[in-house]
């Protein structure tokens, strides 16, 4: 009878890791394939920076083959595993995946088997780093079992929320024959005739204000934010446009601080017709933000 021997080696040679995602759903999933590609399922996006998502890869070693080749099985022994953040967050993994039709021989006597799987994460699944593992065991008929644990990682950032806290308001003005330009502005929140000042008046009593957003996300991280070219107001005569929307802090993007928030405000100037009809107008407008 042949003599049976265990595998001389079966190692981790690199983790399965699902690198660092933003869930923008309560809950949802990710997929890492043996390609070392990914799928969010439209549940989540990848973050700009942190960890990379990557396969994670197993090699067996063996001694004692003949000249021809015999399959080597690889085998999860735990249908699902529970990841943890360390501050009572939870994720699963499971569906488990691994290369195929391994074969090792006398010629051929290691053989290296990516892993991939799926990561499903809830309302539980609160932002941190995730860690936990998977028993994986390998056979072959002269190598005999060996089984390691594979480490598995994951990092979920905090989705990016944005709440308005104070409309945009360019207060009260009296106008005389129009044709005039306000700006609110973002930077100190003072309002300033552009153009056209003999016709019109700023009522000091009702002086309005720059709109006011409150964003939470990842703290210390970058974000961008995209402002509208124009919107429209409407009431009780001709529709007034309202465009060059500027912001502060000014530029495309800056950095939440380290509890994750970041004010923002928002500033824009408004076109007023001439022989505009007195009345309230009003009008709505679009600010996107991502990382």
């Amino acid at each position: 009878m042949p003599k049976i021997l265990f595998a001389a080696n079966f190692s981790v040679v690199k983790n399965l890791s699902f690198g660092t995602l933003v869930p923008v759903s309560a809950s949802g999933s990710a997929t890492v394939a043996l390609n070392s590609s990914i799928n969010t399922y439209g549940t989540a996006t990848i973050a700009p920076t942190g960890t990379a998502y990557y396969a994670g890869q197993l090699l067996y070693k063996g001694s004692g083959f003949g000249p021809f080749p015999q399959s080597v099985t690889m085998t999860f022994l735990n249908s699902s595993v529970t990841l943890n953040n360390g501050q009572g967050g939870t994720v699963v993994v499971n569906n488990f995946t691994v290369t195929p039709n391994l074969q090792v021989s006398s010629s051929n006597p290691e053989v290296t088997a990516n892993v991939g799987g799926t990561l499903n994460f809830t309302s539980a699944s609160t932002p941190g780093n995730y860690t936990g593992s998977v028993q994986v065991r390998a056979y072959s008929l002269f190598g005999g079992f060996d089984t390691v644990t594979l480490p598995i990682i994951a990092t979920l950032w905090r989705p990016l929320t944005i709440t308005q806290s104070k409309q945009l308001n360019f207060g009260a003005i009296n106008v005389s024959t129009g044709n005039a330009v306000v700006n609110m502005s973002a930077q100190n929140g003072n309002r300033t005739i552009v153009s056209g000042a003999a016709g019109i008046t700023l009522i000091s009593s009702l002086p309005g204000n720059p709109a006011e957003f409150v964003i939470t996300g990842q703290p210390n991280t970058s974000i961008n934010v995209s402002l509208p070219t124009s919107t429209t107001l409407t009431g009780p005569g001709a529709a007034m446009t309202v465009n060059n929307f500027s912001r502060r802090p000014s530029g495309s993007s800056t950095n939440t601080n380290s509890n994750g928030n970041l004010t923002l405000t928002v500033g824009a100037d408004l076109i007023i017709n001439a022989n505009q009809a007195a009345g309230t107008y009003n009008g709505t407008y679009t600010i996107s933000v991502n990382y």
